[in-house]
């Protein structure tokens, strides 16, 4: 294989790269971004609540509001209930309903109808969000947006922009461009053949493209030319990392990461040999002839391909990359054929990208098959009027480009262009895993990150029966992952064991029980919660019949949630400082048998020490009730376990034996009891309350595929067996 290596690009409104696979369209460069604004929505959002100011001060202290509110709800075959006043004099409303957007505006006109009515409004949930960036071409990213076809890639936005992570573009070198030199590393040139290479020389620390222009036979006998250059390692580069708010251009996929330009495909494709020694070199590996790199790439992105088995020579590279932490991603190629004939598409230990186009569906000219991992926008530029030949060019996708035919312009570029292709899938999924890299840390696999891209993925619109892998790429739902999952106890007052759960993004979200082991609809609860470190459910805090939980920020302060029982929050009360010497914090329940709720606390030494609560929202004295936990990788409070009508406590040690500690109802713990083994495969462990409705207590644990297991209560301290109670929480 000489030179069978190519960038893998369907078609492009300018001429796409020299490939067997290129399918050209007329040039039409995106120079003008023509994007119709958005518009605030004008539907009422569904709510049950509403807000209501009278004219008269008097009527609104009187009980002829109540008439008012309840005209009004009956219409619809609902009840209100008047919550509370504002600070500015209106009254706050509930229906017993949640009403959509007809029902609502019926109850708002019947309420404004009312000549003793000032105004009447819905008092719908606002959430924190990362609003649109200013770049002008933003809107025309249909790729990047929460729309079907796009990625949700404002939503990830919300959690990470991908800062710290380095990605290596192996491709045909960088050119330089206003909206994309700001994110780009110094990189390495790899081609080793003067003759081959477009620039005269071999290998050397200069990774600009000269253009992959060629002239007739300059490829092989009878082989045609191609007078233009593709920039297709800026194109690519672009997608993934161009600057984003600053006003120009276009937005990148995780616009704070870095690129790391390597040039391995010159005006005739690439050899085997230079790619793979790319790819060592990228990860961090030595490179006889060439310099070490001091900016290892977390992930690898591979827009170039060839149909041929997977050379051994790749897959030595591969395994060393993947070995060093690093994720390879390839595209899955265009030959509308299976992808596990494309190379290195069809290597172990890489991520294979198909493509889809505006609507979700699998782009026409995408390969398939078993071989494929996940799908990815690679547009779909197909006309859709038989009279214009460029009416389907805006499907594609759009990213920055070098102004040159052949050779790049020396100030740097200003344009952006259209294009189709895996080439261009597969660098969204690059993007992608550099977010979730981002958000998981440095010590994230590639076989994680892999897991989580394909586990939150969304079906491929239409279906996919030839193969398209795990589904369409949703990067937000594979970081805004639940990092915290609290078995809450009767939250919303219908007498059923409830769930909070958080996200990355900060959202809490009630998931209210049936009563059977599954849920009701989710309703959110809260936002802003990221900014705390522990979240505890200790039960009735405060002494009002209702639950509660408690939340430690990043100073140590305490914060006390009281629930309204019915599914929301009255006003927060701080109820500690210091707390961020503690390493676990649990809510145990009733642990000295006083009848109120109690909280345990581990310190850094492993003393286990209970906060006794005082029935009130406080605190009394506190004792240690043990020491050497800090040997246990998890502490829970499951509540009554025996049905002896004292609070026990779990813990796991790191053999992920999970053992119960019986409680004595006098503030401390019997002799420790094995109730279960292999829980080391368990991100979180939760309790209290009855899930199943046997009148046992239950267990709720959610394991590293990000699936929810209850853990029946048997009644005598241990469990009956396990049920799946979910998917996508971890």
């Amino acid at each position: 294989m000489s030179a069978g290596i190519v960038a893998l690009v369907a078609s492009a409104s300018i001429a796409p790269a020299a490939s067997a696979n290129d399918d050209p369209i007329t040039p039409t460069p995106a120079q003008s971004f023509p994007s119709v604004p958005r518009r605030a929505s004008v539907a009422t959002p569904p709510t049950d609540q509403f807000i209501v100011k009278f004219k008269d001060p008097a009527r609104a202290g009187s009980a002829l509001r109540a008439q008012s509110f309840s005209r009004a709800a009956a219409k619809l075959g609902a009840t209100a209930r008047d919550l509370r006043a504002t600070a500015g004099g209106a009254r706050v409303v509930r229906t017993s309903k949640e009403l959509g957007d007809g029902d609502a505006e019926k109850l708002l006109a019947s309420l404004r109808a009312d000549p003793a009515v000032a105004y009447a409004e819905p008092d719908f949930k606002l959430q924190a969000k990362v609003a649109s960036p200013n770049d002008p071409a933003f809107n025309d990213q249909w790729s990047l947006s929460l729309n079907t076809g796009g990625i949700g890639a404002t939503r990830a936005w919300d959690v990470t922009e991908g800062a710290g992570q380095v990605l290596a573009v192996i491709d045909t070198g960088i050119t330089s461009h206003v909206d994309l030199n700001q994110n780009v590393l110094d990189g390495y040139d790899m081609i080793a053949d003067p003759a081959e290479s477009g620039d005269q020389d071999g290998r050397d620390a200069n990774a600009t493209d000269p253009g992959d222009w060629s002239t007739d036979n300059q490829c092989g006998d009878g082989t045609p030319g191609v007078p233009f250059s593709s920039w297709h390692g800026t194109h690519v580069a672009g997608i993934i990392a161009a600057a984003t708010g600053n006003g120009i251009g276009i937005a990148g996929v995780a616009p704070q990461a870095k690129i790391l330009p390597v040039r391995v495909l010159g005006p005739c494709g690439g050899q085997v040999s230079d790619i793979a020694d790319a790819i060592l070199w990228a990860s961090g590996a030595p490179v006889t002839d060439a310099p070490l790199n001091l900016n290892p790439a977390r992930v690898i992105n591979l827009s170039l391909g060839g149909t041929e088995a997977c050379p051994q020579t790749f897959q030595d590279a591969i395994d060393t990359a993947t070995a060093r932490g690093s994720i390879v991603v390839a595209a899955a190629g265009n030959e509308m054929a299976q992808a596990s004939d494309s190379t290195p598409a069809n290597c172990r230990n890489v991520i294979s990208v198909a493509a889809s186009g505006r609507t979700g569906a699998l782009a026409p000219y995408s390969n398939f098959g078993p071989g494929v991992d996940i799908t990815a926008p690679g547009g779909d530029m197909t006309p859709t009027s038989p009279d214009d030949s460029n009416s389907g060019v805006t499907n594609g996708i759009l990213s920055t480009e070098n102004d040159g035919d052949t050779t790049a312009t020396e100030t740097p570029g200003t344009n952006y262009y259209w294009s189709e292709g895996t080439s261009f899938a597969a660098p969204h999924v690059s993007g992608a895993a550099a977010l979730l890299m981002a958000q998981m840390g440095p010590t994230a696999t590639p076989a994680a990150v892999e897991a989580r891209l394909k586990r939150t993925a969304r079906p491929v619109t239409g279906g996919c029966p030839q193969g398209c892998g795990a589904g369409r790429l949703d990067a937000a739902s594979a970081v805004l992952h639940f990092n915290t999952v609290l078995a809450a106890g009767d939250f919303n007052g219908d007498g059923k064991a409830d769930v909070l759960a958080r996200e990355n993004s900060g959202f809490l979200w009630l998931y209210p029980g049936n009563g059977r082991g599954g849920w009701l609809a989710r309703k959110q609860v809260g936002s802003g919660w990221n900014g705390f470190t522990s979240l505890v459910a200790p039960g009735d805090f405060n002494g009002d019949r209702r639950v509660d939980v408690l939340a430690r920020d990043a100073t140590g302060a305490l914060w006390l949630y009281p629930g309204n029982g019915s599914g929301a929050w009255l006003a927060r009360v701080k109820v500690g400082s210091g707390w961020n010497g503690f390493t676990a914090i649990a809510g145990a329940g009733d642990i000295n048998g006083d009848g109120k709720a109690d909280v345990l606390a581990r310190d850094t030494t492993g003393a286990l020490w209970l906060y006794p609560g005082n029935g009130r929202g406080g605190w009394l004295a506190r004792t240690q009730v043990g020491s050497g936990w800090n040997s246990m990788t998890a502490v829970v409070g499951p509540g009554d376990l025996t049905g002896d009508g004292k609070a026990d406590l779990l813990a796991r040690d790191a053999a992920g034996v999970l053992w119960r500690y019986p409680g004595n109802g006098r503030g401390g713990f019997g002799a420790k009891v094995q109730v279960g083994a292999g829980w080391n495969s368990m991100t979180a462990i939760t309790g209290r309350g009855d899930y199943s409705g046997d009148a046992k207590t239950d267990v709720l644990a959610v394991d590293t595929n990000g699936s929810l297991w209850l853990y029946n209560g048997n009644g005598l301290g241990g469990f009956s067996g396990r049920t799946g109670a979910g998917s996508g929480w971890g």
